[in-house]
């Protein structure tokens, strides 16, 4: 049967029987002598300055000074069994605890050593060698283990700092362990991909790489590059809890032991959707100038021979009115083709104007601008609108609202195109609902259909120039209305479920009693 730990140091030190009786019969001198002792090993270490202050108060002195009479009480009860190891262990860890170095109470052991020889050659002079032999190996004993003690303690109070300074982080952290499993994950990592530590530990790696990077072999090509290199930095994308793509950075390293040998591997995520927003959006401003540019420039060409065109089609349907009495039929026939044509003329037309409109937006004049009473007018004009479609405005107007400042025509035309295409969004009727509302230095306009809604991919692509949900749609409505809204330094958001319905919330900022923007 294997030794234990304790057994094994016991024979390592190679204490015997004989030398437990030895110390045994040293009781009577230490109970004799045990307090003038422990007040040496006191003395010295008062005078010393860096233990000087642990044994600043009388208090302090009692204390360690019982501990010594104490201690030497205990070595002579010759019992080392698994309580006394405890014992010195806590004692170990109570060192660490005030601030004791290994160094300052092996010292102790020395002085206390030094004292005894004398006392034990004079008490037992026949046996003093032995006994002295006994004692330094119960010493040395002690010692080591008030150092495992000491050493082990330090050590966690670092590993705590660590951990603490590691959950306090910003960043995503975790370890995998060399099956790639994870071992630790903390509080950003929660935040961020949804998961409680204990729900994810022990799950392998894969767990947040998506299917697609999977197939692509990322985690190989991620391999290759940690062993050529020991360390990694890329952009990447994860998967949340709730199957939701996040883009990343992630630096990882090569986690090792004392001998220098590879464990695992230590991750450092952080979480760039913002960045990539701001990316996309200034990456979308620069395709909006060019598409601008090209705009201008090509509506402005259609536009003159589409009004001769529509004029020229008017006078046609003149000429086709006035044969109605000789060629009855053909003249019906005459008058649907040129209707037809004339429709979609001006559909061309509409689409030109939209462009033009698109490309030569002039900046806002701002002025305050009291949104509800905004609504509340553009409104009025398209009540027909709304009975013509079915359509029950629910208006939730907060009476608080402090005013914005921004061009009024250009913000009604913003939430005009969020209204029509609320109204397009429920052909068979439904519910459209304004709710305004504000905090400190925001003012917010919330507008909500209960129409056909759109899926994850439609909603990203909202705000792209020409992408249209509608057949007939021309893609610039909702980049207007977002590029209105970020000239008057606000933003716009779309929520939408599927056969539920979609919310457009549109943020603008309040002005200080300054008349600037908060």
């Amino acid at each position: 049967m294997a030794l234990s730990k304790r057994e094994q140091r016991l024979k390592f030190l190679g204490l015997t029987g004989r030398d437990v009786e030895l110390l045994q019969a040293l009781r009577p001198l230490v109970e004799a002598h045990r307090e003038t002792l422990a007040d040496g090993c006191c003395d010295q270490l008062e005078s010393l300055a860096e233990t000087a202050d642990v044994l600043r108060t009388r208090s302090s002195r009692d204390r360690l000074k019982a501990l010594f009479a104490d201690y030497l009480l205990r070595i002579t009860e010759g019992n080392f069994d698994e309580n006394y190891f405890a014992e010195r262990q806590r004692l170990g860890h109570m060192h660490e605890r005030i601030g004791l170095q290994p160094r300052w109470y092996l010292l102790g052991y020395g002085q206390l050593f030094s004292a005894m020889i004398p006392l034990i050659r004079d008490h037992c002079a026949a046996a003093a060698d032995e006994t002295l032999a006994a004692l330094q190996k119960i010493f040395m004993l002690d010692a080591s283990l008030a150092v495992d003690a000491y050493i082990a303690s330090d050590r966690y109070r670092r590993m705590q700092e660590l951990e603490s300074g590691i959950n306090d982080s910003a960043d995503a952290i975790f370890t995998v362990d060399a099956e790639k499993r994870f071992r630790s994950w903390n509080r950003a990592a929660e935040e961020v991909f949804g998961w409680k530590a204990e729900e994810i530990i022990g799950k392998p790696v894969q767990f947040i790489v998506p299917p697609d990077l999977l197939d692509a072999h990322e985690l190989e090509q991620i391999d290759e590059q940690v062993a050529a290199h020991g360390h990694l930095h890329i952009e990447t994308v994860r998967l949340t809890k709730d199957g939701r793509r996040v883009p990343v950075e992630l630096s990882l390293s090569v986690l090792r032991d004392p001998q220098g040998d590879p464990i695992g591997r230590c991750a450092i995520l952080r979480d760039i959707t913002e960045r990539k927003r701001l990316e996309e959006a200034k990456l979308q401003a620069e395709r909006l100038a060019v598409v601008g540019a090209m705009s201008a420039k090509l509506a402005h060409e259609i536009r003159n021979p589409l009004s001769s065109v529509i004029l020229n089609l008017d006078l046609v349907g003149d000429e086709a009115a006035a044969l109605t009495e000789q060629e009855p039929a053909a003249s019906a026939e005459m008058r649907i083709l040129l209707s037809a044509i004339g429709s979609e003329v001006r559909r061309i037309q509409r689409v030109t104007e939209d462009y033009l409109q698109f490309a030569k937006m002039p900046r806002p004049r701002r002025e305050l601008v009291a949104l509800n009473d905004l609504l509340t007018n553009g409104m009025s004009f398209l009540q027909g609108s709304f009975d013509a479609a079915h359509v029950t405005v629910h208006r939730e107007f907060d009476a608080a609202l402090p005013p914005v400042l921004g061009d009024e025509a250009q913000l009604w035309q913003a939430i005009l195109n969020l209204i029509r295409n609320a109204i397009e969004a429920m052909p068979t009727g439904g519910t459209l609902t304004l709710a305004t509302s504000h905090e400190t230095s925001r003012a917010f306009l919330r507008v909500t259909d209960t129409g056909k809604g759109m899926d994850p991919a439609a909603q990203q692509n909202l705000f792209k120039p020409f992408f249209s949900t509608k057949p007939s749609g021309t893609g610039l409505g909702l980049p207007l209305t977002q590029q209105v809204v970020a000239e008057h330094g606000g933003r716009i958001r779309c929520e939408s479920t599927p056969d539920r319905g979609t919310s457009f919330l549109i943020e603008l900022p309040i002005p200080d009693k300054h008349g600037t923007e908060s």
